[in-house]
This record gives C-alpha cells, sequence and structure tokens, in this order.
C-alpha cells in the first residue's frame, strides 16, 4: 500500500514540474523598483523656503533616486492653501459686514455655508456647479462670490480635481505620476472617477487608492465597473502591503490582476539606516515593487540628504534589482490538469501520512475517500476553499509525518540518511502546497494560505500525545516530585511565548534585532530561529537518542518538530520568492543539522559526568 502511495506522489511530483517552473519564471518577470514621493511635499517644501523652485525640488529627486511623483486630486481646502481661491463662512461674513457697517446680506445668506471667491482666470462658478447641488453667486462688496450652503469642513474637503499642470511639470521633468483616488461618497465618486479616467496618458500609468476604503466599496458592482473602466483605460493598480483596503480585492480581480506591490515608508532622518534596511528587505523578500516614502516636508536639505542616504543604500543591498518603472508581474493561469494532478499527489501524500503515523488501513482508506471526493467536487465546482483546506491537510501532516517516519537505528550513516529523509518528505510537502495555491493572486498576496496558527499548534499537540500515549500509565502512576512541577511551568511559559511569537505579530527584543540584521548582511536572507537553533538541532539530538532510547526521543520530537513546521510555513507565504524561501530553509538545514550535532557532543560530553548526580540527587 505504502510503496504504490509513493509512487503516486512522486509521479505527481514530476508531473507538477511546469507549475513550479512557471511560478519561478514570472517571478523574476518584474525586477524593477520604482520610488515614489507624493506631491504634496513638494508644495510644503515651497511652503517652507520662499528660494526653493519647483524645478530646482524636481531636479533633487531625481538625484535622491525617486522615479514617480504620486498627485492626489486638489480640494477646495488645497486650492485655498495655493491662494487660488478665498473662502469664508457665513458667520464671518455677517461679522464683516456689521463691522464695517455695511448692509447686511439677504436673510436666506444666514444659514451655514462658506462664501468662496477666486483669482480670474479660475472657473469657480463652472466648477462648484459640478461638485454641489445647490451654489448661488453672489456679489458682496465688488467682490464675485459662489455661496454653497452646508458644513464647512465637508465643504472645504470635496474633491476638486487633479491638477493637470502639476501632472505635466513631473511628466516633463522625467517622472511618472501616480493618480490617487479615495472614496468620496455617492454625490462625488462618479465625477472623480471620470476625472481619472480622462487624466490618462503617457506617464500617468498607475493608480494608488487614497485611504481605508477603495472607491465605490459600498456598491460592488459599481466598483468592478469602475476597475473595467480603469483596465480598459490602460491603468494599473497599486496594492498597498498591509492592512488591505475594503473593496481592493475585487477591484484587483476586475483588473485581471494587474497589480504592483507598493510598501509605504515615513522616513525619519535620525533612523536612515533602519529604513533602507526595511526597503531591501520587503523588495527581496516579499515581492514589493513600488516604494512610498514621506517625509514630514519641513527641513527641506535635511530631508532630501536623508532620502539620497537611503537611495545609496539600497542600492547596494539590491544590486540585482534595476531602478525605473514598476510594472505589474507577467499573468499566468494554472492549467486544470496541473491543478488534478497537484490534487492526486496531495491525496496520496495525506493517505501515505495516515498509514505511516496510525498504522490503520480502514482509516488511511478513509483518507483518500474523503480527499478524492473534496478533489472531486473541486473540479466540478472550482470552490478554492477546498485547495486551501488540502494545503492546510498538508502543511499540518508533513512536519508530523517527517518526524515520525520509521528510523533505521542501526544502518550506517544513520544520523544524516533519517535526517534527510525527514527534510524531503517536508519538501514533498511543501512542493503540494506551492502547486495547489499558485497564480498571480497568490503571488500578490492578494490571496492567501489560512491557517498558520494551526500549523504551528497542531503538530506539536500531536506529538506530544503520540509520546504520552505508550507511556499513559506509567505517567498516571509515578510520583509527582517539586521538580516536575518546574518542568510544567517551565513548557507552559515557553508554549505561551512560542505561540505568542508565531505570525506577524510576535514581538522582538533589541538584540535579537541585531543578530538577524548580521545574519542577513552575511547570508543575504535570514535563516529562521525555531529552525536551525531549536528545531532541526533538536531532532539530530532525538534521532541519536533513539538509538538507545526509542520512547525517550519521542519526547524530544516535540520542539524538535518545530524546524520543520516552521519550514513549511516559510512556504506558506506566497508572496515570497521561491529562492528566496529555498535559500532560507537551506540554511536552517545545515545549521541546523552541525549545531545538532554540537549538542550531541555536548550531551556525550556532560552525560556521564552530571546526569548520574543528578539523578541520584533528586531521585529520579
Amino acid at each position: 500500500m505504502q510503496k504504490v502511495l509513493i509512487a503516486v506522489v512522486l509521479a505527481a511530483l514530476i508531473l507538477t514540474i511546469p507549475s513550479i517552473v512557471q511560478r519561478v519564471q514570472v517571478e523574476k518577470s518584474s525586477d524593477t523598483v520604482e520610488t515614489v514621493v507624493p506631491y504634496k511635499l513638494v508644495h510644503q517644501w515651497l511652503g517652507s523656503d520662499s528660494v526653493l523652485t519647483r524645478d530646482q525640488i524636481f531636479a533633487d529627486l531625481k538625484e535622491a533616486g525617486v522615479q514617480s511623483i504620486s498627485l492626489e486630486p486638489d480640494t477646495l481646502r488645497t486650492l485655498e492653501r495655493k491662494g487660488i481661491i478665498t473662502a469664508v463662512n457665513s458667520a464671518r461674513m455677517r461679522e464683516h459686514l456689521l463691522l464695517n457697517r455695511q448692509e447686511p446680506l439677504d436673510e436666506f445668506y444666514n444659514k451655514e455655508g462658506l462664501f468662496v471667491a477666486s483669482s480670474p482666470d479660475f472657473p469657480l462658478k463652472e466648477t462648484t456647479d459640478e461638485m454641489f447641488e445647490e451654489t448661488h453667486a453672489i456679489k458682496v462688496n465688488g467682490v464675485d462670490y459662489v455661496f454653497i450652503p452646508g458644513f464647512q469642513d465637508t465643504i472645504l474637503s470635496s474633491p476638486v480635481g487633479y491638477d493637470e499642470e502639476v501632472a505635466d511639470a513631473a511628466i516633463d521633468a522625467g517622472f511618472t505620476v501616480i493618480p490617487r483616488i479615495a472614496d468620496y461618497g455617492e454625490d462625488q465618486m462618479r465625477r472623480m472617477a471620470d476625472n481619472l479616467l480622462a487624466l490618462k496618458r503617457e506617464g500617468i500609468e498607475k493608480v494608488l487608492f487614497l485611504g481605508a476604503y477603495s472607491p465605490f466599496y459600498r456598491e460592488p458592482d459599481l466598483l468592478k465597473e469602475f476597475s473595467e473602466e480603469m483596465k480598459e483605460t490602460g491603468y494599473t493598480l497599486i496594492q498597498i502591503e498591509g492592512p488591505e483596503q475594503v473593496g481592493f480585492g475585487q477591484a484587483a480581480y476586475a483588473m485581471d490582476l494587474d497589480v504592483v506591490r507598493l510598501h509605504s515608508v515615513p522616513v525619519n532622518p535620525a533612523e536612515l539606516s533602519v529604513f533602507s534596511e526595511r526597503i531591501v528587505r520587503a523588495v527581496k523578500e516579499r515581492n514589493i515593487r513600488s516604494i512610498f516614502l514621506n517625509t514630514k516636508g519641513e527641513e527641506y536639505d535635511e530631508e532630501m540628504d536623508g532620502l539620497k542616504t537611503i537611495r545609496a543604500d539600497v542600492d547596494a543591498g539590491l544590486s540585482s534589482n534595476s531602478r525605473g518603472k514598476a510594472a505589474a508581474f507577467d499573468s499566468y493561469e494554472v492549467p486544470l490538469w496541473q491543478t488534478a494532478a497537484g490534487l492526486i499527489g496531495a491525496i496520496a501524500f495525506l493517505g501515505l501520512a495516515v498509514d505511516v503515523i496510525v498504522k490503520n488501513r480502514k482509516l488511511t482508506f478513509l483518507t483518500l475517500a474523503g480527499t478524492a471526493l473534496l478533489a472531486l467536487i473541486y473540479m466540478l465546482f472550482g470552490l478554492s476553499i477546498i485547495l486551501k483546506a488540502m494545503a492546510l491537510a498538508i502543511a499540518v501532516s508533513a512536519p508530523v509525518l517527517a518526524v515520525l517516519l520509521h528510523k533505521k537505528t542501526d544502518a550506517k550513516g544513520y544520523l544524516l540518511i533519517e535526517y534527510a529523509k525527514a527534510v524531503a518528505v517536508t519538501l514533498v510537502g511543501i512542493w503540494f502546497i506551492v502547486v495547489l495555491l499558485n497564480g498571480n493572486q497568490f503571488l500578490l498576496g492578494i490571496d492567501s494560505f489560512r491557517g498558520v496558527k494551526l500549523v504551528y499548534i497542531l503538530p506539536m499537540a500531536f506529538i506530544a500525545l503520540y509520546a504520552i500515549w505508550g507511556n499513559f500509565k506509567f505517567l498516571l502512576n509515578m510520583n509527582v516530585k517539586y521538580w516536575h512541577m518546574l518542568i510544567f511551568a517551565l513548557i507552559a511559559v515557553l508554549g505561551l511565548y512560542y505561540i505568542s511569537r508565531t505570525g506577524n505579530t510576535g514581538s522582538v527584543s533589541a538584540i535579537e534585532l541585531q543578530v538577524r540584521q548580521a545574519l542577513e548582511q552575511i547570508l543575504y536572507v535570514r535563516p529562521r530561529t525555531k529552525e536551525f537553533l531549536i528545531g532541526f538541532p533538536l531532532f539530530v539530538v532525538a534521532l541519536y537518542v533513539a538509538k538507545r532510547n526509542v520512547k525517550a526521543s519521542y519526547f524530544l520530537l516535540v520542539p524538535a518538530v518545530i524546524g520543520f513546521l516552521s519550514m513549511v510555513n516559510t512556504f506558506t507565504h506566497l508572496h515570497i520568492p521561491l529562492s528566496i524561501s529555498l535559500l532560507r530553509s537551506v540554511y536552517s538545514i545545515i545549521l541546523g543539522f552541525i549545531i545538532g550535532g554540537a549538542l550531541i557532543l555536548l550531551y556525550k560530553w556532560i552525560g556521564t559526568r552530571i546526569v548520574d548526580q543528578i539523578k541520584a540527587r533528586w531521585q529520579f
């Protein structure tokens, strides 16, 4: 039975090689990195130093390695700051007329609203008529105003449109322009969408959503329609790394995943090296191709020097990436027969895991039948949740199977052979996870593997139960001593710490950060601490202990399985390039084996000298 399942697994591995090759090729299809700064910085710098000119700032930004300028729509508030319009609320207007003993306005104008005047060359009335349902032209003291009823903040924050003169100037200076658009509500959204579509020209090719919500997010049909219009116009969508903007996924799918990943960095001149390392890591390890830099816009010389320093550091750290206009990865779809082959391999792998671990033929057939039924449902209905469920099952079972494989303790080269077998089994499981969860949506992080916490907890829990099961009666009948309680307490504390460190939100000490940075500088990518310092070394020790006491080795397998589940978890971060995940794992595998060998030597050295004394002293 096991030989048949192994043959099926190997056949599926061979048949799905094209999926892995295609994934690697797509990852290499876009290696250009662009740096973006917002135009509001330029405006702030101009306001802080009267000597500066826009052309000078543009030239300095070019020298600092900036390729793109993001442009938000003007609002009445920004037009007021630029000196294009003047806005006075109703109360201030009434007060002004009263203090100057002038004739008051009609009763109609006593309600809340804004009186807006503009420079002669700005089409104020036409613009405000497009923006608001109700506007009234009025002349006060010979000055033409437009009265807009409503709340002052709401009126001033209303979007006017994009400053095309600024866009053209930036393009003429050699930058690409990235317009930003937010959700402006029902009254303004369609007008701003049309404004964005009309802005498209050479040099304006990507769109960046503004705020926590995508445009039209309240109306999915309108969001899809708008996204399709952007696609037809020729726009590429930019995805901000981090909490997903509501509705972004739907927009991305409507644009056929024509998406570039962006990482936003709020630059602090006091920590430039930190931000440079953060940018390098984002590009190298997470398929980021656009870097958004933002400063306070106060100290021009200091902030510009900081941008130039970051450019030098990043260029040094990303020698394999070119600078220029970021582009989306090539679009690719996994052929259905490749997914089918991956599913067959996954079914055989899970059946093999059950047969080896549980040693129950009925349960093995039940597993094969159940997973085959799920695969058939996927082939008929295309439910992606089935692929994710299969991937999760493999991610949980692969580490367990790896450490519980039958071990030939008397074989020549036993330690190395069994270590290699465990690593190979884990890599086979990883292979099928990557094949099943393949496509641009996973590469871009728009869709992802689900169940990271389960992968960290279930294999350890299963191995712990497996170790206890054969010694259950002995453990129940043994006398509990104080040192037992101390060990239980230590295990509980370590368990809580371990769980708290899983995922992306775990805390890291300053010392550990320094060690991580040093490893990255030496090795290009940092191996995972849980793998090369904990899991893999303890697995090597467990293999050594198994030659004398198999049951005792099972307890060592509880922490040892951490190395293998962590390696699986590395590859479930599907937006990380496969080459980076593989290199990180290779480092962990090699270092873990070396450290494990050192622990065995240490065990031999102290074992005969100290362990016997401890046993005699504490009577266990």
